[in-house]
């Protein structure tokens, strides 16, 4: 039944319909003519017991009463029995008649009736069949045009695709550009650790007079500017001094003075610990600082030479055979490979 069409469904409902009121209605004709029979039944018996008393009562009153003849009771028991068949004959054929004309005047006007019915209903079924199936040629063109715009907005779709991506390479690309050239900006840029803070502590004057004395240079560094890193800091960190940002004017001046910090460390200033490094952007420094594991493991092992190229390359240098990784997981996985187990583990210890 679901598998049917809208408009059959209708039809086989209303067609059940109209089954169920025939049956009810032709239910309900049987049982009026079975109550006309029952009560033709009690008429036919009343009537007979009437015949019956009134035979038995001409029988007293004609016979006999002390000594009836036996030839006289038997002629009146057959003609009894006779007026019985007689008065039976004649009500089976006027019931039957009765029965068969009612029957026919009931049915023929109830058949009518619900002739009349079905053509209403047959033509009532047909309108809403056609307005079934307008509707539903209605519903298959908006569908179509449906399609016809998914069609079209799938074509806009895979076209704006190509354009977000050719729009991330760009992006990508001016992104790597930027890194670069913020980079070459900072390529005169130092920071230095650990100098305590103090009015005019940072001024270009006293981070070239401090630089000069901790690396004991012969000359004095021209610095153009330099500040601390405006950094926020937690009630226990107070204490420790920011690192200050100094940009050399020359780019020999910061090439040689990370050189010898490199070579002379660890440095200290007035009693206090010193650390020179380079100014890298934030990514960069990260990308670098992935490499602090096989740096550490690589550190004093004999026959191996290593060193961390910008922006974020390590270069491994072992029997003669160079290796450059930009992915720490794979450069790990090389020097577990070229030490022993023995070395892994104490390295790690360190």
């Amino acid at each position: 039944f679901l598998r049917l069409r809208l408009p059959d469904r209708c039809f086989l409902l209303n067609k059940s319909l109209y089954c169920t009121l025939l049956a009810r209605w032709c239910y309900f004709i049987f049982y009026y003519k079975f109550c006309q029979l029952n009560f033709a039944q009690r008429r036919k018996e009343d009537i007979i017991s009437r015949i019956t008393h009134e035979v038995t009562a001409r029988q007293r009153t004609t016979g006999d009463s002390n000594q009836p003849s036996p030839t006289r009771s038997e002629n009146s028991d057959m003609s009894a029995e006779g007026i019985k068949e007689e008065v039976l004959s004649s009500l089976r054929g006027e019931i039957s008649k009765i029965i068969r004309d009612e029957l026919k005047s009931a049915l023929a006007d109830d058949f009518n009736a619900l002739k009349s019915e079905f053509q209403g209903l047959k033509s009532e079924v047909a309108n809403n069949t056609k307005a079934m199936r307008a509707e539903v040629d209605h519903l298959k063109a908006d569908i179509q045009d449906v399609k016809d715009g998914l069609s079209t907005w799938s074509d806009e779709v895979t076209s704006l695709q190509a354009t977000v991506s050719s729009l991330k390479n760009q992006m990508t690309a001016l992104k790597d550009r930027c890194e670069d050239m913020e980079g070459r900006m900072r390529r005169n840029n130092i920071r230095i650790a650990g100098i305590e803070e103090h009015p005019n502590s940072s001024s270009p004057k006293a981070v070239a007079k401090c630089i000069r004395e901790i690396l004991q240079l012969d000359r004095d560094v021209k610095v153009e500017r330099s500040h601390r890193v405006l950094t926020t800091r937690n009630l226990g960190d107070r204490e420790k001094p920011r690192v200050i940002i100094a940009k050399l004017h020359h780019d020999e001046d910061a090439v040689e003075i990370l050189w010898k910090a490199r070579d002379r460390a660890p440095l200290s200033y007035n009693g206090h610990r010193i650390a020179i490094f380079p100014d890298y952007t934030a990514s960069v420094a990260k990308a670098r600082a992935a490499f602090m594991d096989v740096r550490r493991a690589l550190r004093g092992r004999k026959g191996i030479c290593y060193g961390l190229l910008y922006p974020a390359r390590l270069r491994i240098t072992h029997q003669d055979e160079d290796k450059e990784f930009v992915d720490p997981q794979k450069a790990m996985d090389y020097v577990k490979n070229i030490l022993p187990a023995t070395e892994m583990e104490e390295s790690k210890h360190k």
